[in-house]
């Protein structure tokens, strides 16, 4: 049913990944997203926030293709305390749609995060405009979804996954070109040597800071940025990173949990012959130091701080 006026999109883009992911399995589909917001009127505006270091690059492309411009913004803000910047810069553009586009008569809230609740009441009740939460069944906040006018859920059924069911065999990903890679079981061991070395290492992992390493000359993995996501998204999806997502203090925390009683890690580690990875002689020390992730660095216990620093 459309509405009278504009309306305005914004999205909570790793809220709705990582909620549909978890919950069922899926991943985004961007013209989906347009496609229920264009149910209300005609899209004026439409953001997506993240920091899109932290997920496959080929969302971007896909965003833009829907109309949706990617908001890329860094991870945390060291001057705001207990609180995601992509979460702020999301805020503060929904306060200048509201100030500054009197056309736009409804908002659309793409998100489960009770955070918004305040922005959600006062774009109602002070500003006159409709408000639509649309967010992942299950993983949206009850008290936004009742500051809101009405709750349209993102997931329908009916979408099917951008990553199919995950192939356990270690050769082949469904959602991978393999042509990209000359020898794609040999990459996967040389990524897999480089994780099992740094969790040995490090009180932590994240899909950036892996990544970080990974494109690093001196670990010599000699993959492209996109090989590496595409290989690290199908380790997260036969269970060999395992992605724990933690609240503390009102922060949202991604780390990943290396499995290397997995199987596959097994036969992968014994199946190389190459030397052991690096020694903290090696030139890989320096950049370790220069590439760690601001954002759980903030989250270490003392302990963890002074072992980060060794």
């Amino acid at each position: 049913m459309s509405e009278n006026g504009e309306v305005a999109l914004f999205i909570d883009f790793e809220n709705v990944r990582y909620g549909l992911k978890n919950t069922y399995g899926l991943e985004p589909e961007p013209q989906k997203l347009m496609e229920k917001a264009r149910k209300y009127g005609p899209v004026a505006l439409a953001n997506a926030y993240a920091d899109f270091t932290e997920h496959p690059e080929f969302y971007r492309r896909k965003l833009e293709v829907a109309g949706i411009s990617p908001r890329d913004i860094p991870r945390r803000s060291p001057d705001v305390a207990h609180k995601s910047s992509s979460d702020m810069a999301m805020l503060l553009d929904i306060i200048d749609c509201l100030l500054d586009r009197p056309t736009v008569t409804t908002l659309i809230l793409m998100t489960g995060d009770s955070d918004f609740i305040r922005a959600v009441a006062r774009a109602r009740y002070r500003f006159n405009k409709k408000v639509v939460v649309a967010g992942v069944p299950g993983c949206v906040s009850n008290d936004l979804i009742a500051a809101a006018d009405l709750s349209d859920p993102v997931f329908e059924e009916g979408w099917t996954p951008i990553v199919r069911e995950p192939v356990t065999n270690g050769k082949q990903y469904q959602s991978i070109d393999t042509s990209e890679f000359p020898d794609l079981q040999q990459a996967e061991i040389k990524l897999l040597k480089l994780i099992e070395y740094l969790d040995r290492t490090r009180p932590y992992l994240t899909f950036l800071f892996v990544k970080t390493h990974a494109l690093a000359p001196s670990n010599q993995v000699e993959l492209t940025a996109m090989q590496v996501d595409m290989i690290l998204t199908g380790f997260k999806e036969r269970q060999i990173l395992v992605e724990e997502i933690r609240d503390m203090d009102g922060r949202t925390l991604r780390l990943l949990h290396f499995r290397r009683e997995h199987p596959e890690v097994q036969l992968a580690l014994a199946a190389s012959a190459a030397p052991p990875a690096p020694l903290a002689s090696s030139p890989f020390e320096p950049e370790t130091e220069t590439t760690a992730d601001p954002v759980v660095e903030q989250e270490l216990t003392p302990a963890s701080q002074e072992l980060n620093q060794e």
